[in-house]
C-alpha cells in the first residue's frame, strides 16, 4: 500500500516510517510548505490509499524549534490532510492528544480538536496519545545537574507511551476497521512524583526534586506566550495536566 505520511522527518514520524516499511508498505512524504497544501497532498498521493498525520509543531521547550503556536501550525495541516482524505477517499489515520475535558479550551488541545472535527466525515481514526516518554526522558541530562523542577504537588497521575510502541498502534490503524478514536497509553500508570523519581535514579546522581507552585507556573506561561506563544502555549497545558 502507498502510504503519505505527514511529520516523517519527526521523531515519531521516522519510527512510524520504519513500521510500516517493516510491514511491507511504500512510504510517501511531503515537504512541511506541501503539507498545509490540501492540492499538494492529494497531487503526490495520487492512487494511494491512506495518509498519516503525525506532523505539528515542537513540544521541546526551547528556543530554536520555532515559536508560531499550535493552532496556526498544527491545524492547517491537519485540515489540508482531511481535504485531501475527502477529495481521494483515502484512510487517514492522525495522531491526536488525549486530555481532560477541562483542558479543551488551550491552544494545544484546541488545535488537536479542530484537526479532528475536520476528519468528521472521512474514513479515519484518531489515535490519542495519553504523552511521550521522550518528554520526560528529556529530563535525564537536566536531572544530572542535581536539581529537577515539576509543576505542582506531584499528585497528578500519567501513563505516557513510547513513541516506538505508538508508531507500531499507528501503522496497525492504517489498515482494517475500527473504531474512529482509540486512546493510546503506556502501560504503567504514575504519578508525576513519581516520574521524577525514576529520573532522578537514571540520572545516577542524588537530586533534589523541587515542586513549583501551579499559579507560578501558569503566570510564567501567560508571560511567555507573549514573547513566544508555541512555549507559553504548552506551558499552560503541562500546568493543566499537573493540577
Amino acid at each position: 500500500m502507498d502510504i503519505l505520511v505527514l511529520g516523517a522527518r519527526g521523531g515519531l514520524g521516522k519510527l512510524v516510517c520504519d513500521e510500516l516499511v517493516t510491514r511491507g508498505h511504500r512510504i510517501q512524504t511531503v515537504t512541511r510548505v506541501e503539507a498545509r497544501d490540501a492540492t499538494a497532498l492529494v497531487r503526490t498521493l495520487g492512487s494511494g490509499s491512506a495518509i498519516v498525520n503525525c506532523a505539528g509543531a515542537s513540544v521541546a521547550l526551547g528556543l530554536g524549534h520555532g515559536w508560531r503556536g499550535y493552532r496556526a501550525v498544527d491545524t492547517p495541516i491537519g485540515i489540508a490532510a482531511a481535504e485531501a482524505a475527502r477529495q481521494t477517499g483515502a484512510r487517514l489515520v492522525y495522531v491526536g492528544v488525549h486530555h481532560a475535558e477541562a483542558l479543551a479550551g488551550g491552544a494545544y488541545v484546541d488545535s488537536h480538536e479542530r484537526v479532528v472535527a475536520a476528519m468528521k466525515d472521512v474514513d479515519g481514526v484518531v489515535v490519542r496519545a495519553t504523552g511521550f516518554f521522550s518528554a520526560f526522558a528529556a529530563l535525564v541530562p537536566i536531572a544530572r545537574r542535581g536539581i529537577l523542577v515539576d509543576v505542582g504537588p506531584g499528585r497528578a497521575r500519567t501513563n505516557p507511551i513510547d513513541e516506538g510502541d505508538l508508531a507500531a498502534i499507528v501503522a496497525e490503524c492504517v489498515s482494517g476497521d475500527g473504531p474512529r478514536e482509540l486512546s493510546a497509553g503506556g502501560p504503567e500508570v504514575l504519578t508525576r512524583r513519581q516520574l521524577f523519581e525514576r529520573i532522578a535514579a537514571v540520572a545516577g546522581r542524588r537530586v533534589r526534586i523541587f515542586g513549583m507552585p501551579t499559579w507560578m507556573a501558569a503566570a510564567s506561561g501567560a508571560m511567555l506566550r507573549v514573547v513566544h506563544p508555541r512555549i507559553g502555549q504548552f506551558v499552560k497545558f503541562a500546568v493543566g495536566l499537573a493540577r
